[in-house]
């Protein structure tokens, strides 16, 4: 078992996960005024995410909850915080980016949270984290299906 400071390390950096994605989302609503409530819809759930998880940390510090060290290492939380890291930085970058495109690469990290099963390094048996996990399960899975809509509807629209 890590210890708790490593644990809480580790919840701090799937908070900044969270976060740098609501960051990305909100750069999404500057580069397409017609998608603005959209991504910032999207910006403002995954802000939430965060602070849920930072509210996990007190039950860490408690032991009355866990971060699984054996679920994947804290190198892959910052492997994909790097990736996010240089998406915005391409959004910034960029002047214009095919609103499909971006999409796309919404859909490709929301689905990349749900296929590593993100959330499930947080583990407890009271029944507030299990449903924190499953509300943030839930969510994200509504993000993709979102995005997944979007990006379809996109993808007629352009000839």
């Amino acid at each position: 078992m890590s210890s708790v400071a490593d644990q809480l390390e580790t919840i701090g950096m799937m908070a900044a996960h969270e976060s740098a994605i609501a960051d990305l989302y909100e750069a999404y609503a500057g580069k397409f005024p017609q998608q603005v409530e959209f991504f910032r819809s999207l910006a403002a759930e995954e802000r939430e995410h965060a602070r849920s998880i930072v509210g996990f940390a007190e039950k860490v510090r408690t032991r009355e909850a866990r971060v699984n060290p054996d679920r994947f290492s804290s190198l892959e939380i910052l492997t994909s915080l790097d990736n996010v890291h240089q998406q915005l930085r391409e959004a910034e970058r960029r002047r214009d980016i095919p609103l499909v495109e971006i999409l796309s690469a919404c859909a490709d990290l929301e689905d990349s949270l749900l296929e590593r099963r993100y959330f499930e390094i947080l583990e407890g048996d009271g029944p507030e984290l299990r449903q924190l996990l499953e509300t943030l399960a839930g969510e994200t899975e509504a993000h993709r299906d979102k995005v997944r809509q979007a990006l379809a509807k996109q993808q007629q629209e352009e000839p």
